[in-house]
């Protein structure tokens, strides 16, 4: 849903004035707000999604951070779904205008001159970028290294494929997006170097079925072990390869544990543990000690793993789960750095 910018401005105020649960599942760009206290000294933090706060993944693990933020620091917390970049840039600043400590926006792309202006009017405010590699003045990004666990996933897929054809399914065509994929393909191609990977785009951040008809696609077209990054869309991947099931196509989960999603195709996940990282950044963002530059978090930091489905623990051969976890072990002594492409 849009809003046009007075009727925005009218909810967003009355959002950040009033108490209760935050629950925005929808593309509202409204923002909303909960926490126990009031007054001008307790610490507020803000958070601004792509996706819906129950989507199983990207945004429903940055949400996560957000309450943990809340319980943890004793917070007052708000956030708002944005549909839209104008969504996020009303969201922004709307919360800006609130003397909000510390914004976060969940999406590269809201690394923008109109954020950046924003933040120049508010140089007390912090705000956070995830999956941006850019900083200025008071806008840092946060650099969320999911490669290091798609390159091990990749070369699982690479070892099990039988078609010697992989998929990768997406929403929108953006370098951080991009760069997992590529970092997929890589760890594939370190144990089979003639394996192929077909990517393709939804175009859409949470079309399921789109997702879903794309990712038949992929199928249809010999791929057999399929990998996603598709936000909101990702019900639809695990959909369609469900429905191909019989023929052994497998998959994996991405930004969270989403094994259980479904337990009978899902192999693995790659999972970061986003509210760690920003409970780990808001707290130095409330005592004054955050340095404000990029922020680079992966496998050796702690904050991105590998998880694997117990339920299908046995379509994974012994010596390439080895070699997964000798490969993830190097990565996490820094003793090898995961290809991954150079955003812009």
């Amino acid at each position: 849903m849009r809003l046009l910018g007075l009727l925005f401005s009218i909810a967003a105020v009355i959002a950040l004035s009033s108490c209760g649960t935050a629950n925005a599942p929808s593309g509202t760009g409204t923002p909303q707000s909960s926490g126990g206290k009031t007054g001008d000294t307790q610490f507020k933090a803000a958070l601004v999604t792509p996706g819906a706060i129950n989507d199983g993944g990207w945004s429903e693990n940055a949400y996560k951070g957000l309450k943990k933020i809340e319980s943890e620091l004793g917070a007052k917390v708000s956030n708002a779904v944005a549909g839209s970049p104008t969504d996020a840039i009303n969201a922004f600043r709307e919360f800006a205008k609130q003397d909000t400590n510390l914004i976060i926006g969940h999406a590269s792309e809201w690394f923008d001159p109109q954020t950046l202006e924003i933040a120049k009017a508010r140089p007390k405010s912090t705000f956070l970028i995830s999956g941006s590699e850019n900083a200025q003045d008071n806008v840092a990004g946060v650099r969320f290294l999911l490669e290091d666990g798609c390159y091990v996933l990749g070369q699982i897929a690479g070892a099990i494929s039988k078609s010697g054809k992989l998929g990768c399914v997406g929403p929108k065509e953006l370098p951080v997006i991009a760069s997992t994929f590529h970092a997929f393909e890589q760890g594939a191609k370190s144990v089979r170097p003639d394996i192929k990977v077909e990517i393709v785009w939804t175009n859409d951040w949470a079309d399921v079925a789109r997702a879903k008809e794309r990712t038949l696609i992929l199928i249809e077209n010999g791929a057999d072990v399929i990998f996603h990054n598709a936000n909101d869309g990702a019900p639809g991947v695990f959909q369609a390869v469900q429905s191909k099931k019989d023929k052994g196509v497998l998959c994996f989960g991405s930004n969270a544990d989403q094994n259980a999603m479904a337990d009978d195709v899902i192999l693995a996940s790659a999972v970061l543990d986003i509210p760690s990282v920003f409970v780990s950044l808001a707290k130095k963002v409330k005592d004054g000690t955050f340095d404000r530059k990029v922020q680079f978090v992966g496998m050796p930091d702690g904050f991105v793993w590998v998880s694997y489905n117990k339920k299908l623990e046995d379509r994974i051969p012994a010596d390439v789960k080895k070699r997964a976890d000798e490969t993830a072990e190097k990565i996490k002594k820094r003793e090898f750095e995961v290809p991954r492409l150079k955003l812009k």
